[in-house]
């Protein structure tokens, strides 16, 4: 049988996981410093919070659920010449995500890894669909869900539209399709500007103060939050464009700049542990902070971007004598149910 994947590894996925990977924190630190983060009254802060909301929140989550459905398939094909219970591998894969999530979800409530495990079951069976069904229920699902702000929804068929994309082998060949991509750059940018402009103009000057234990907001902030809330719905909406023009960019740049961009692609190749990082370091940075202090949304951004930087340099260190991120590493062990090499 000839190999599905020719590659050991398809680096353009690191590189986009990686990517994705960078702007999760500074969606996250929202729900880990929820009773301290807030508006600091200077116009930067307000920028700030609106350029979160508007380039960040919901288009990295919508990358991730996507990349994880192409894993499904590179995992599945990879196993099926390898093993002759690829289904049974799976399913204790994602058990063992399962239990990480569950874990995971007692410092960060509703986080994405269970509900992965979860979805991950049935999708796996998809791949004996024919692809062109994948594909237009991957499509379909992904503008209805959009369409209608469902955000819990939206990870199906995301996960659906990258198994899709894995049995068309799109990113086996996409240096060959640069024309292709090309188009979709040009296309979601065009798209991408006209959103941006919309969606800021529908932005309230003043925007969302959160509210705070023993401080009553005022009549104005009350009605700025209503319309700000009305902002991040929009902004919702449009996610998926912006997703698609993040993934085209990288997509174009990787094969240009690829050792430029290698720190990232090694950041995405320790996505698991590096997400899982992120949660413990953020909580572990609230635990000091005094419960009356008021963090910034500019202080915030800086502490993630920090994380992130640091991150990204700890895992160029670690792979230069490891062939995985410790917990990838336990999960492979687990997955196959044996002790694997892990130096290189």
């Amino acid at each position: 049988m000839e190999p599905v994947i020719k590659e050991s590894r398809i680096n353009v996925i690191d590189l986009i996981r990686g990517f994705a990977l960078m702007g999760l924190p500074f969606v996250n630190v929202l729900a880990f410093w929820s009773s301290n983060i807030n508006l600091s009254g200077t116009q930067e802060d307000i920028w700030i919070q609106r350029f979160l909301y508007l380039f960040v929140e919901g288009r990295f989550y919508a990358i991730f659920s996507f990349l994880f459905g192409l894993g499904i398939w590179i995992f599945l094909s990879r196993a099926k010449e390898k093993n002759d219970r690829p289904y049974a591998l799976f399913i204790r894969r994602m058990l063992i995500l399962g239990l990480v999530g569950g874990i995971h979800n007692l410092i960060n409530p509703g986080e994405a890894l269970l509900l992965y495990a979860i979805l991950g079951v049935p999708v796996v069976f998809f791949d004996k669909v024919p692809k062109q069904i994948n594909l237009i229920l991957g499509i379909a699902g992904v503008i209805i869900g959009s369409f209608l702000g469902a955000k819990l929804f939206l990870p199906l068929p995301l996960m659906m539209l990258g198994l899709a994309f894995g049995q068309y082998r799109v990113f086996e060949s996409y240096i060959k399709r640069r024309k292709t991509w090309m188009m979709v750059v040009v296309l979601s940018f065009v798209i991408t500007i006209i959103s941006v402009a919309f969606l800021w103009q529908k932005a309230p000057a003043d925007g969302l103060v959160n509210y705070m234990e023993g401080v009553e907001l005022t009549e104005a902030q009350v009605l700025s939050n209503r319309a700000f809330y009305g902002f991040t719905n929009l902004s919702f909406n449009l996610a998926p464009i912006f997703s698609v023009f993040y993934v085209s960019c990288l997509v174009l740049l990787e094969p240009l700049v690829k050792i430029l961009l290698s720190p990232l692609n090694a950041f995405g190749r320790m996505a698991f542990t590096n997400y899982i990082g992120q949660s413990v370091v953020l909580v572990i940075i609230s635990m000091f902070l005094p419960s009356e202090k008021i963090v910034s949304y500019s202080v915030a951004t800086i502490v993630c971007g920090l994380v992130v930087v640091v991150q990204i340099i700890l895992s160029s260190l670690w792979l230069r004598f490891f062939k995985y991120g410790p917990i990838e590493w336990l999960w492979r062990c687990g997955t196959y149910w044996k002790w694997l090499p892990i130096r290189k």
